[in-house]
């Protein structure tokens, strides 16, 4: 596995991380400011407080199929499957949305996955290589 390609798939597996860290980190939020605001007290009717039912745990459910998403593509990835390139260069342009450090590792996977070892890993056609001169025969 080329350089470049083992440093995307490590970048996809650092995003998963970080984004079920924030799914955690979004449970804990939502979940404990709905136990503070009381589950069925008249504070629960506030406009701020609809975060923390139904919308909160959708948000963090977001966060956990990105995860798997990103695990999914990054063993793809390894096993040189072609639709983990196209998959990976459509997450690595999701992850340039997440400033600083999903940029980061969006531009990582983009550099990544449109490389010309990327091409040869996954399949594609072999680059042309230069052929030896042929020198002519004694006449």
């Amino acid at each position: 596995m080329p350089d470049s390609i083992k440093t995307t798939r490590i970048a996809l597996i650092v995003a998963a991380g970080l984004e079920f860290a924030t799914a955690a980190l979004f449970l804990f939020i939502f979940l404990s400011g709905a136990v503070l605001a009381g589950w069925g007290s008249e504070a629960r009717g506030l406009l701020g407080n609809a975060l923390l039912g139904p919308a909160g745990l959708l948000l963090a459910a977001a966060f956990v199929l990105f995860g798997v998403a990103d695990l999914v593509i990054a063993s793809g990835i390894a096993k040189g499957r072609p639709w983990a390139r196209f998959a990976g260069v459509a997450m690595g342009i999701v992850l340039l949305a997440g400033i600083p450090v999903g940029t980061v590792l969006g531009i990582i996977a983009l550099l990544g996955l449109l490389g010309r070892d990327a091409r040869d890993w996954f399949g594609g056609r072999p680059a042309p290589r230069a052929a030896a001169p042929v020198r002519p025969s004694g006449v």
